[in-house]
């Protein structure tokens, strides 16, 4: 008898866990970059899927806008999370995962006609505008919480820094909410 109501717990148990490991969830999310003198805020799209009951996948694309800077940004992020439980729809979980980073940058019209002017008076010609762009990959290190609202929506916020192999570091803030399957 002692061996068939522990072999149900356990079912139970295992039942209860798998309810939880293969949570799968889409989210929208806005988020705010900054680094290296660059601020721009921004919109992402995020999916996550519970591998086991407190360990999260969770892949997400953001982009970042045109900052007065002329400076846009893009990342790919792939990330790990191992989620605390508290109370009923609270979670709380540190994260680490990698990352690829690109910026892109072109001079301002205004700047570049004013240098293109001077250049004229001068009988010179100095080219095409003026851009850059740069790629970059890095880790992620970071923290997010989230709270669910219901069995299908939930609310979260996550605050990373990316320690980039080029071209410094930079802190994303993402704020958004999620649809789970």
């Amino acid at each position: 008898m002692k061996k068939i109501l522990v072999t149900l717990v356990l079912c139970v148990v295992a039942l209860a866990a798998k309810a939880q490991a293969n949570e799968m969830s889409a989210s929208a999310q806005f988020i705010l970059g900054a680094g290296q003198g660059i601020t721009n805020p921004g919109l992402g799209v995020k999916l996550s899927y519970g591998i086991t009951d407190p360990w999260r996948v969770a892949a997400s694309f953001d982009y970042g806008f045109k900052t007065g800077a002329n400076t846009r940004s893009w990342d790919l992020n792939f990330d790990a999370h191992y989620q605390f439980y508290f109370g009923r729809g609270f979670r709380v979980y540190p994260l680490v995962g990698l990352a690829i980073v690109n910026y892109k940058w072109k001079m301002d019209k205004s700047v570049y006609n004013a240098l293109k002017l001077e250049a004229a008076m001068e009988g010179e010609d100095i080219g095409k505008r003026p851009s850059d762009k740069t790629t970059c990959v890095g880790v992620n290190l970071g923290a997010g919480f989230q709270y669910d609202i219901n069995d299908q929506w939930a609310v979260y916020s996550e605050v990373k820094g990316q320690i980039l192999s080029k071209d410094g570091s930079r802190f994303v803030w993402a704020v958004g909410g999620s649809y789970k399957f």
